[in-house]
């Protein structure tokens, strides 16, 4: 009797610390982050190129081209058209922007951030089809819509953020921010990272409560959704992280070594691509997600 109490006891023991270490390397799995292959890259036309944004109907990535003074007011600032394979089809496709930024996709239209202003571009034409003013020096920067047409803008030197429908301007929050850059929406909350407190935000769009969800991201600019409670943020001066559904960061990517930027990115779903605008690099690559 006492031989089989101890048996059934090591038995329970040995299921007990079986199923920890199950339990362990299951945790360990999830946390695994993706990791990035290089699949092509442009020549260096698309000059400082800032944002990128694609659109699912056209299969053509857009990309905000600064060219030059990244906050003057000069007119050389263009927008190209990219094939998903990475090929120009249109280099400069709408011309005459000061330094054209976050872009934004609804309902036939391109929205993008031109330092004081928000520009609709009729896609179907690559025609300006309409220009809303926003006052007191912001320096727009990122940009995000949510299903029902509303844009959400942060003005970097203004220190607020902006929800503009219709061509109506109201100011969301503004203060302390950190130096606002880029920003996503999502149903109830948007996303906001602070390029100068190097952190991503939430901000409740009812309360307008925010709460810090990561920090330590560098210079922060772009944010994309993984589709799996995940995300990718991109540090400007060069390193892209994986953010898990649980915050936990990890390095996917560097390229400060080379001093090639990691400006506003975005994720082809479907493609499994991230594409990353390098800003003084002149370029724009591409990226296969692996590990999902």
């Amino acid at each position: 009797m006492k031989y089989l109490l101890v048996l059934t006891t090591a038995v329970i023991l040995f299921g007990c610390s079986a199923t920890k270490k199950q339990q362990k390397k299951s945790e360990t799995a999830t946390l695994i982050a993706p990791s990035l292959e290089l699949v092509w890259e442009t020549d260096t036309l698309m000059t400082t190129a800032e944002c990128v944004i694609y659109d699912k109907s056209q299969d053509i990535i857009y990309v905000s081209n600064i060219n030059e003074g990244p906050w003057e007011k000069d007119g050389n600032g263009f927008l190209s058209k990219l094939g998903a394979d990475g090929n120009v089809i249109e280099l400069k496709w709408v011309e005459g922007l000061d330094a054209p930024k976050g872009l934004a996709i609804f309902e036939g239209s391109l929205f993008v951030n031109d330092i004081d202003q928000l520009i609709e571009i009729d896609i179907e034409k690559g025609k300006i089809k309409s220009r809303t003013k926003i006052g007191g020096d912001p320096d727009l920067n990122g940009l995000t819509v949510d299903d029902s047409g509303v844009l959400y803008a942060s003005g970097s030197k203004s220190f607020k953020i902006y929800r503009i429908e219709k061509g109506l301007v109201e100011v969301v929050v503004e203060g302390e921010l950190g130096r606002p850059n880029g920003i996503y929406s999502e149903k109830d909350r948007l996303l906001m990272l602070t390029n100068q407190t190097n952190k991503l935000m939430a901000i409740d769009k009812a309360t307008k409560e925010i709460t810090m969800l990561a920090d330590s991201l560098g210079h922060a600019d772009g944010i994309v959704q993984v589709g799996d409670g995940s995300y990718i943020v991109s540090n400007w001066k060069g390193q892209l992280f994986h953010l898990s559904a649980g915050m936990n960061k990890t390095v996917i990517l560097d390229t400060t070594a080379d001093e090639i930027n990691a400006a506003d990115i975005e994720l082809i779903q479907e493609k499994s691509l991230v594409i990353v605008p390098t800003f003084f690099d002149n370029r724009v690559r591409a990226y296969k997600l692996i590990n999902l």
